[in-house]
C-alpha cells in the first residue's frame, strides 16, 4: 500500500507532501496538489478526504471499486471513474481508476500499482511550471496516458496479427493458429470492453452545463476526440484480425483445392488402365490373349494414356 502526495509549486519548490504531517495543505493558484493512493483503505482514504476536504458521498464511492466508469458532479469537484489497463498485460484486465478533480489539487484511487500512473509522473518529474496548471489540464495529461496504454496494447496487438498472417499461408497443422486468434479475439474483447464505457464519464465533461466547474480549469475537447480514436484502433484490430482469419480460410481452401487436383489427375491418369484392364479382363476367348507376348502391348497403351492425360494437364496448365 502506498499514499504519495506531492505538491507542485510554480516558484520551483516541487516536493514530496507527507499528508500524516501537514494534514491540511496550502494550494492555490500556484500551487497544485496531486494525491494518489493504490489501494482503498479506508483510514487512507480518510486521510486524503481530509486533506482536501473531500464529501462522504465521494469517499464511499472512492471505496468500493465494483462499477462501471461514470461521471459524478458534486458542488465543488467532480468524481471521474474510468477503466484502465496496464500496456503489457497479455490479458488486458480493466482496472478501476477513480479521479477527483478539485481546485487546484486531484486525487487518484487505483487497487495497486498502474503503469500510466508511474509513466505520467515520470513525464511531468522535471516540469518547473506545473504548479500553474490547474486540475483539469493535469487530469486530461494523466488521462491521455491512460489511452496511451490502450494504444500500447493495440500495437502490440496488430505485431501478433502480422505473425497470424504470415502463420496462414504456410503449410501447418491448424491448431496453434485458432488458439491464437481466440486469444487475441478474447484479448480485443477486453481491451473494448475497459475503454468504451468510458465515455459515459467523458462525454459529460464536454457538455455546456459543465461551466459550472469553471475553477476547475478548461476542458479540452480533445480527450474525447482521444477516446474516440483510441475506440477506432481497437476496431481496427478487430477488422484486422478478421482479415487474418480469411486469409486462413482462402490458404485452406486453396490447400483444398490442391489436394483435390492431385486426386483428380491421379484418378484420370489411372481410368484408362482400368479401363483396359475391365476389357481384358471379361470371360470370353479371343484370340489375341493366345499370345502372351501382348500383355506387354497393353502394358505401353497403359502407360502412353498415362504421359498423354499428363502431357494434356501440363499443356493445359492444370499442374
Amino acid at each position: 500500500m502506498t499514499v504519495r502526495a506531492r505538491l507542485y509549486d510554480a516558484r520551483g519548490e516541487d516536493r514530496q507532501f507527507d499528508l500524516d504531517v501537514d494534514k491540511t495543505p496550502r494550494i492555490d493558484a500556484d500551487r497544485l496538489l496531486w494525491v494518489d493512493l493504490d489501494s482503498r483503505d479506508r483510514d487512507d482514504l480518510r486521510m486524503a478526504a481530509e486533506a482536501i476536504g473531500l464529501e462522504s458521498l465521494a469517499l464511499e464511492r472512492l471505496a468500493n471499486q465494483a462499477r462501471r466508469p461514470s461521471y459524478l458532479r458534486l458542488p465543488d469537484r467532480v468524481v471521474l471513474s474510468l477503466g484502465a489497463v496496464e500496456p503489457d498485460d497479455l490479458e488486458a484486465r480493466r482496472r478501476t481508476l477513480d479521479i477527483v478533480i478539485g481546485v487546484n489539487h486531484i486525487v487518484t484511487v487505483h487497487d495497486g500499482p498502474l503503469s500510466p500512473i508511474d509513466t505520467y509522473l515520470a513525464e511531468i518529474r522535471n516540469e518547473a511550471e506545473m504548479g500553474r496548471l490547474d486540475a483539469a489540464a493535469l487530469t486530461f495529461g494523466l488521462v491521455d496516458t491512460v489511452f496511451a496504454a490502450f494504444l500500447s496494447q493495440v500495437e502490440s496487438i496488430e505485431r501478433d496479427i502480422d505473425a497470424l498472417d504470415q502463420m496462414a499461408v504456410q503449410v501447418r497443422r491448424d491448431g496453434r493458429f485458432l488458439s491464437d486468434v481466440l486469444g487475441l479475439r478474447r484479448r480485443i474483447a477486453h481491451l473494448r470492453r475497459a475503454l468504451v464505457p468510458n465515455r459515459e464519464a467523458l462525454w459529460p465533461l464536454t457538455r455546456p452545463d459543465f461551466q459550472v466547474h469553471g475553477d476547475l480549469g478548461r476542458v479540452s475537447p480533445d480527450i474525447v476526440a482521444r477516446l474516440e480514436r483510441s475506440i477506432d484502433s481497437i476496431e481496427n484490430a478487430r477488422e484486422l484480425l478478421v482479415g487474418s482469419f480469411d486469409l486462413y480460410l482462402g490458404g485452406a481452401s486453396q490447400r483444398t483445392n490442391d489436394v483435390m487436383k492431385a486426386l483428380t489427375l491421379i484418378s484420370a491418369i489411372a481410368l484408362p488402365g482400368i479401363i483396359l484392364a475391365g476389357v481384358m479382363g471379361m470371360n470370353f476367348k479371343l484370340t489375341f490373349f493366345d499370345n502372351p507376348e501382348n500383355f506387354w502391348i497393353v502394358l505401353v497403351g497403359m502407360l502412353l494414356f498415362s504421359a498423354l492425360i499428363l502431357g494434356l494437364a501440363r499443356i493445359r496448365g492444370w499442374i
